[in-house]
């Protein structure tokens, strides 16, 4: 999937419109435009911050992961993730392998 293609689709993802992205970022709609539309590619500090702004890797931006396959209740569970300072990761984690663990009883489930 090229560039403009996946920017698109998160943009979309998370119901932000061109405008209001290009303003985040602090560049012409247009020049955003021409990103999207794949007629041209931004620099590395753009990306940076594409991929800040919509709380993405730059890999996943940059169409390395394979991310955009996930629901979008996964996207946004990990965008909540990634915003959350390194305790509350904890505590979430730690959670996470309760809850985890709980359905696997419940299911009679092993997991090692």
């Amino acid at each position: 999937m090229a560039f403009g293609d996946i920017l698109l689709e998160l943009l979309e993802e998370r119901d932000i419109s061109q405008k209001d992205f290009a303003n985040m970022l602090n560049i012409a709609k247009t020049t955003l435009n021409g990103y999207i539309k794949n007629k041209h590619e931004p620099d590395f500090e753009t990306v940076k911050a594409m991929a800040s702004a919509l709380h993405v890797s730059t890999d996943l931006l940059l169409g390395y992961e394979s991310a955009l396959s996930l629901t979008s209740k996964e996207l946004q569970l990990i965008e909540r993730i990634r915003r959350m300072d390194i305790e509350q990761q904890n505590i979430f984690f730690d959670l996470a392998m309760i809850t985890d663990k709980r359905m696997n009883q419940k299911f009679s489930i092993k997991i090692p």
